[in-house]
């Protein structure tokens, strides 16, 4: 199985110090499920301009994780939402991006057991 997550940036910006590293990776995986959660229930509710900032804000640490296959998609989901643009393919958008998501943080979970 390849990994979802890659360390280059995170190894890159802590020096490789491991400690920092964990520390960094701890502070996502108590962020991104409660953002995970507000994007949903903004989803549900129609609020595009919630959802289109919450997206904005995950963007830069999806990419310091390394989750490289979900930066496209919380682009396109900021895009969409910000612009109003195919609002109807959020829902999808949404669900295979906090898949993504679950199945990264249950990686990095792991790399820091």
């Amino acid at each position: 199985m390849t990994n979802l997550t890659d360390m280059t940036f995170l190894d890159g910006f802590t020096g490789g110090n491991a400690d920092k590293k964990k520390k960094y990776i701890s502070m996502f995986l108590q962020l991104c499920p409660s953002a995970l959660d507000s994007m949903k229930a903004s989803l549900d509710q129609q609020d595009y301009d919630a959802l289109r900032a919450t997206a904005h804000s995950l963007k830069p640490q999806i990419t310091y994780m390394g989750i490289k296959a979900g930066e496209p998609m919380v682009k396109d989901i900021e895009h969409r939402a910000g612009q109003r643009v195919e609002v109807e393919k959020l829902p999808a958008l949404f669900s295979e991006f906090d898949q993504l998501c679950r199945q990264a943080m249950e990686e990095l979970r792991q790399r820091i057991a």
